[in-house]
């Protein structure tokens, strides 16, 4: 084990099917929009800020999810607002009252759920989250072993002003992964890496700075470079999948849960077969 790293974390059962939320925004339930935080009037310009609508947004998508069959759960980052504690609280209700075990759901955060400070997602780990902590990125190496299927959560968030969205993968992030990506031990698994941005980087660096992903060459070079692996993410709002080098790595984007229609959720699903991940969909709302 690596110094600084966490063991890996076994969980119970056998994954075939793999569900994929992202971009939640949860609000706290506030009495009117008056009451909101002027940041959350203004990341959240354009939408409804009704903390209670994004709750039965989530639970509505977990829960058409596992009537799919889904035996794990991926939320990809932008899991609050501007992660506040009580907007993490929310989540963590949202996340408790769907009554799926905390072994089976992988979280990461994104810009969001930074923007009220540094610690915001370390202190959100510790408290209303606590729960589900053991397979949610931490420390760099974070491992979630669920038998065929190997789980690499990535902490991609940053500090910085509302005005920002950027991320960074940071060398202990990297180094991290670059050796789970080399370990034996895996070989025989679908591996999958987790985090909010997506890996490629923009092509005009006013924009790269503003909304990009620091780091985002070495992440590509790891993708690759070794084995075939899968890396999940959110941040862009919409269905995309593309291919990554000659390792056939796959890169895919779920769609905002914020952004869901009422009754209608979209969560994205893969398949595990032969030591990779198959697309197989959207689940439906029936």
């Amino acid at each position: 084990m690596f110094q600084g790293e966490n063991e890996p974390r076994a969980g119970t059962g056998r994954v075939r099917r793999i569900a994929h939320l992202s971009d939640v925004h949860m609000l706290e339930a506030r009495p009117s929009w008056a009451s909101h935080d002027l940041s959350v009037k203004f990341l959240s310009l354009g939408r409804t800020l009704d903390g209670t609508a994004r709750a039965r947004k989530l639970k509505r998508a977990l829960a058409a999810a596992e009537r799919s069959g889904a035996d794990h759960f991926v939320i990809s980052g932008d899991l609050t607002e501007v992660g506040t504690p009580g907007e993490y609280e929310a989540f963590a209700a949202a996340l408790s009252d769907s009554a799926i075990r905390p072994d089976r759901i992988t979280l990461v955060p994104g810009n969001h759920d930074a923007y009220s400070s540094g610690d915001a997602w370390k202190r959100a780990l510790e408290g209303p989250l606590r729960p589900f902590a053991t397979g949610a990125a931490d420390e760099p190496g974070r491992v979630v072993d669920r038998g065929d299927v190997v789980f690499l959560p990535i902490d991609v968030s940053c500090y910085q002003s509302i005005a920002r969205s950027a991320a960074e993968l940071t060398t202990a992030n990297a180094d991290a992964l670059e050796r789970r990506l080399r370990d034996p031990g895996f070989v025989q698994k679908a591996v999958v890496v987790v985090q909010h941005h997506q890996p490629f980087g923009h092509a005009r660096s006013a924009w790269q700075w503003w909304d990009g992903l620091r780091g985002h060459a070495r992440l590509m070079d790891l993708l690759g470079r070794y084995r075939p692996v899968t890396l999940l993410h959110g941040h862009l709002h919409k269905v995309l999948d593309r291919l990554v080098g000659l390792t056939k790595s796959r890169v895919f984007c779920a769609p905002a849960i914020v952004e869901d229609e009422e009754g209608e959720p979209r969560v994205r699903l893969y398949d595990v077969r032969d030591g990779a991940l198959e697309a197989a969909g959207m689940c439906s709302a029936a």
